[in-house]
């Protein structure tokens, strides 16, 4: 998170302060820019244009910073699209804002730094991701009934999209925490708009062969396997073909054959 609090310059800042209303297009990808924004108040949705859709990317909240490549890179065209969520209220910085408030609080650059590092990091998590799920969609599921013995895959039907599982020990599930910059295993953040799906939600484990799923915090909105409601902290046997539901999210699983 970016915080911007600088003794003596209050007034300053609130002459930079943007205010955004819910459902409003901050910029479109493509635009022209020269501003970078820092988000003081409620939540903006980025998202990129794949093919003839949108596709979300992620939603940032109070403390995260966007649209900063068109002053890092000088770059003016907006690689992205920002849309507020909420009421957003942000700092609306142009090159010459930024140099000031760095050297005015040369530990936000730090702070800019990691968060750019984070999402490099998760860049590249996404791309190998996807080559995985390419190479275990190729692979025909299991036969009704037999033992869990290899990689799995959550399926999500509606949206088409395949979550790979780990062959050994503990996959994460739940939605990506932009304030932490932690993404799960599993991060169903873009099929759970709504947010009904908890930021550490459960966790599949893969141990001797067998396969079980545990809602890791009681707070959550449930997990189900088939229809069933289960008890936070308690672990449930996973089978081929099990339907699990985290909050509103359903999926079903399936074992990989050539697995290992």
């Amino acid at each position: 998170m970016v915080k911007v609090r600088i003794g003596g310059e209050t007034h300053r800042l609130q002459e930079l302060l943007a205010r955004f209303p819910a459902g409003s297009v901050i910029f479109r990808e493509g635009d022209l820019g020269r501003e970078m924004f820092i988000i003081q108040k409620g939540h903006v949705r980025i998202s990129l244009s794949v093919g003839d859709h949108e596709q979300e990317v992620a939603v940032l909240e109070k403390g995260d910073f966007f649209g900063e490549m068109a002053l890092l890179e000088q770059s003016p065209a907006r690689s992205a699209t920002a849309v507020a969520v909420d009421e957003v209220e942000a700092l609306q910085l142009r090159s010459t804002d930024l140099d000031l408030l760095l050297r005015r609080k040369p530990d936000i650059a730090v702070r800019m730094m990691t968060k750019l590092s984070e999402r490099l990091r998760e860049t590249n998590r996404r791309f190998e991701e996807l080559g995985t799920r390419t190479e275990l969609a190729a692979l025909a599921p299991a036969p009704a009934g037999q033992g869990i013995e290899a990689r799995a895959v959550l399926a999500h039907e509606t949206s088409g999209r395949l979550f790979p599982l780990r062959p050994g020990g503990d996959t994460t599930l739940g939605r990506h925490d932009p304030v932490t910059g932690v993404t799960p295993d599993v991060d169903l953040s873009r099929l759970d708009p709504e947010r009904t799906v908890s930021r550490r939600h459960a966790a599949i484990h893969d141990g001797d062969g067998a396969l079980t799923i545990t809602e890791t915090s009681a707070s959550t909105n449930g997990t189900f396997v088939n229809g069933v409601k289960l008890e936070p902290l308690k672990p449930c046997a996973l089978a081929d073909g099990d339907g699990v539901q985290l909050a509103l999210v359903a999926m079903r699983l399936h074992v990989i054959l050539g697995g290992g």
